[in-house]
């Protein structure tokens, strides 16, 4: 009973630290987020959103869907914070865990967690991107490599690969599907959570427009609607069809699901600043983005009516989530 306390309160614990750490990550605004936010508005953000809890259901549906066996060989595509890492760990004692980061950051954090554990119940820590040619090298992908530990002293070939928003920041995800048949075994799966950031919540809606007039909120909605209809942004250029086309291309079977999810936000002062400010990121702002289609006047008409309605108030913030099971066929 003791023991089982233990590992939830650890699960509590990741949860925790991937919501305040995962702001950039996510995506839940394509504009908004900026490197520069302040710690303590991120940390009212996940506080109220309970962003936690939302990320410990998808870890969970993501490892629920590989049917893990306690001798598998898990690969964790974009580990991040470890979020799926460290369950994966708990699920294959016997198997092994290899967690593939995008920086050294994020590679540090995790070993520096894994002191804490025995050396055979390790995760395997890498700096690459599995999409890039070489991105798997320092692990030998398809090579007898030598371990102290006899399951890692073969062929990698992976029984099962998962990953939460591992495709999202993929430039061209059509080959980074290619890239992933060749790291499984032929009974291996992969299973993944991705967030279609096409379908992010727009912020027209969430305001009452009525007292401008009908041409102006129309403009307004077109201006929003093409920031998500930007052909040449590998944001937001994509969506659940082309995911699944991608891995049908790649010869795999797929299961998939799109699930619309909505989280509470809290509209403060800074996150509207960094809607209608010039950005600061090199990607343009809301406030930009609406200068195609709106004078400076009208702009300023708008902000009026988001600092009048949504200033200080919690709003929900609407998104949705595509879950994918794949196979070889």
């Amino acid at each position: 009973y003791e023991a089982q306390i233990r590992v939830d309160v650890s699960r509590r614990r990741e949860e925790q630290l991937a919501a305040m750490l995962s702001v950039t990550d996510e995506h839940l605004e394509v504009l908004s987020f900026s490197p520069d936010d302040p710690a303590k508005d991120r940390w009212l953000q996940r506080t109220i959103s309970n962003a936690g809890e939302r990320l410990g259901v998808i870890r969970d549906r993501v490892l629920d869907a590989a049917k893990l066996q306690r001798h598998h060989l898990v690969l964790d595509l974009k580990a991040a914070t470890g979020l799926i890492t460290w369950e994966a760990l708990r699920r294959v004692p016997e198997g092994g865990v290899y967690a593939l980061t995008r920086n050294e950051r994020d590679a540090e954090a995790i070993q520096q967690q894994a002191t804490k554990l025995k050396e055979m119940e390790r995760p395997i820590v890498t700096v690459g991107d599995f999409a890039e040619p070489g991105g798997l090298d320092a692990w030998g992908i398809g090579k007898t490599i030598p371990s102290s530990n006899p399951t890692f002293a073969q062929s990698l070939h992976f029984d099962a690969l998962v990953g939460y928003n591992a495709l999202i920041d993929q430039a061209d995800k059509s080959k980074a599907v290619q890239a992933l048949p060749a790291l499984l075994n032929q009974r291996g799966v992969i299973s993944l959570a991705e967030r279609i950031p096409r379908h992010t919540q727009r912020l027209y809606r969430l305001v009452d427009l009525s007292a401008l007039s009908d041409a102006l909120q129309q403009r307004i909605r077109t201006a929003e609607e093409a920031i998500y209809a930007e052909a040449n942004d590998p944001l937001v250029n994509w969506d659940e069809a082309d995911l699944i086309k991608a891995f049908e291309n790649a010869g795999l079977q797929v299961e998939f699901s799109v699930e619309d999810e909505a989280s509470d936000m809290q509209i403060t002062a800074n996150v509207i600043e960094r809607w209608f400010a010039p950005s600061t990121t090199g990607k343009p702002s809301y406030g930009q983005r609406l200068a195609a289609l709106l004078s400076g006047e009208e702009i300023r008409q708008l902000r009026g009516i988001f600092e009048r309605q949504l200033l200080n108030k919690t709003v929900k913030w609407g998104g949705k989530i595509a879950f994918l099971l794949c196979k070889l066929q």
